[in-house]
């Protein structure tokens, strides 16, 4: 393909300008770019219509008279044109006259300059247009270079930055709102974020020399609080404890104290490798397990806890008789009322109402109240109250002395003993029956045989069964034996009611007068009240 150009001949006398055609579907010539060529080169006066018509009509070359002299050679020479966005200069190339000088790349090379094209010419584009020259055709001699954009920084984190807080979808198609995803659980040593940094753009350039900057990227840096380490290079970051991570603007923030509002519908059910604190209070049916201590600043209604550490519960628990503490070390609370605990350390409250509290600790019930009513109370060591019981003779027990863990698992092993034992003697008759008839040399059937084979068996895994369980009994027995000794009492400051049991070193007593300021303790074979 070739477009349609024109050229100047000249004889001695006569000016002619040669039409010649496109070829193989090229742009015919364009009548105002001739007339303005011709009008540059001294031609003021064609007949542009006359030559329209015959660039209209031609299929050949055509030599059209346009001046009765002989014009100035003309060399070869183009027109320069810059793009809106300087970024390509596009030249457009006319041939020599007769007579006129063609060009040379250093020709072409100084007028792009004298045009302004200082940067960005191809030489390539500019000597293929020497080899085969293309006239009044567009040929972009110089390109301008956009600049490379650079890498924004990039943060990528290793834990829930988004918490999902919607209820979980049981299968029969009901709505947990206990169950909510609203912690991001870390443990120490957990990669927490790591940081790509930014990478630089190149700048690129236009055609006119006009230097081109790239965009900015985004710079970032990792931010972050306490219980975190940095790597070695900057770019990574650690947990330093257990906990829990957040992201708050940006910065990211492990701590191993988890903090709401309240335990309820909206945090659903908290389980916690840290510790626990609850500005409000605990609804009714949710729970908290906390690895470290709990602290709930309201109240606790029938809800369960449990901590490795302590329980304080600021304004007391109503656990409506299901609520549940269960704490490895200390539980203070307010009052406690219908709530069952059981504390690995001691336990203290202001009152306690009609609930079962197992501790390992003392039991110190003081303050305005300082009252006991109402349920069971066990510890190993001493326990203290203002009133202990009430006037109305509610069934109040208290027990020191023994470690109540060790006195509930006897029990538990003497049930199962009992159980054990009335099995034995059901499979007894019926053993001894069949032994005796095998001694005398009765032929017993197949049937008969496969039962005794059975029943054998059974009795004697019974029996071992039993075995094992007596002796860990004794076992537990000697362990209480050892704890017995201790100086364990029971204090009261004012009054302890009529119908209270006391029991110290399952020694026990009930109750059937009032007693005021005393002291429980153990007397040889007695449970005796001393003065405090």
């Amino acid at each position: 393909m070739k477009n349609g150009y024109f050229k100047l001949q000249f004889t001695d006398h006569e000016s002619y300008v040669s039409l010649f055609p496109p070829v193989d579907g090229g742009n015919p010539i364009q009548v105002d770019e001739l007339r303005d060529y011709l009008v540059s080169k001294g031609f003021p006066n064609v007949d542009v219509v006359a030559l329209k018509q015959v660039i209209d009509a031609q299929t050949k070359q055509e030599n059209i008279k346009i001046a009765d002299k002989k014009g100035i050679p003309c060399p070869e020479s183009f027109r320069v044109s810059i793009s809106a966005d300087k970024m390509t200069a596009t030249c457009r190339f006319y041939p020599p006259s007769t007579g006129g000088a063609e060009l040379t790349a250093p020709d072409i090379k100084s007028t792009l300059k004298l045009e302004g094209v200082n940067k960005g010419v191809d030489d390539k584009a500019i000597a293929a247009y020497l080899a085969g020259r293309q006239y009044c055709t567009d040929i972009v001699l110089a390109r301008g270079e956009a600049p490379k954009p650079g890498e924004d920084a990039v943060i990528e984190y290793f834990f829930n930055t988004n918490p999902n807080l919607k209820p979980k979808l049981n299968d029969d198609g009901s709505v947990d709102f206990f169950s909510l995803s609203a912690i991001s659980v870390v443990k120490k040593g957990d990669k927490l974020a790591t940081l790509t940094k930014e990478v630089a753009g190149e700048p690129g350039f236009n055609v006119t020399g006009d230097v081109l900057p790239p965009p900015e990227v985004k710079k970032l840096t990792l931010k972050y609080g306490r219980n975190i380490d940095l790597s070695e290079d900057e770019l990574s970051i650690f947990s330093a404890v257990d906990g829990h991570a957040s992201l708050v603007e940006g910065k990211v923030f492990v701590s191993d104290v988890y903090e709401v509002s309240d335990v309820d519908t909206s945090t659903g059910n908290i389980e916690y490798a840290g510790n626990v604190c609850v500005l409000g209070n605990v609804k009714t049916g949710f729970s908290i397990k906390a690895d470290g201590d709990v602290e709930v600043r309201g109240v606790v209604e029938n809800a369960t806890i449990e901590a490795a550490g302590n329980v304080t519960i600021a304004r007391g628990m109503n656990g409506m008789g299901k609520g549940t503490i269960n704490a490895g070390g200390n539980v203070i609370s307010k009052f406690l009322e219908n709530a069952n605990v059981t504390a690995g350390g001691y336990v203290h409250a202001e009152a306690i109402l009609h609930s079962n509290v197992i501790a390992k600790g003392e039991v110190t019930v003081t303050g305005k109240r300082g009252f006991i009513t109402g349920g069971v109370i066990r510890t190993p060591e001493s326990i203290s109250a203002k009133t202990i019981g009430s006037e109305m003779g509610v069934d109040t027990e208290l027990e020191v002395g023994t470690d109540p863990k060790l006195t509930l698992k006897v029990n538990s092993l003497n049930a199962e003993i009992a159980t054990l034992k009335k099995r034995v003697e059901q499979a007894e008759p019926a053993l001894i029956t069949l032994t005796t008839k095998i001694k005398s040399g009765e032929q017993l059937r197949p049937e008969q045989i496969l039962y005794f084979k059975q029943i054998s068996a059974q009795y004697k895994e019974m029996k071992d069964e039993l075995t094992a369980k007596l002796n860990e009994v004794n076992e537990l027995m000697d362990a209480m034996d050892a704890t017995s000794g201790r100086e364990a009492c029971i204090k009261v400051e004012g009054y302890a009611y009529p119908g209270t049991k006391i029991t110290i070193s399952e020694t026990t007593t009930v109750l059937t007068k009032p007693v005021q300021h005393g002291k429980f303790v153990k007397e040889g074979a007695d449970v005796r009240v001393k003065g405090i």
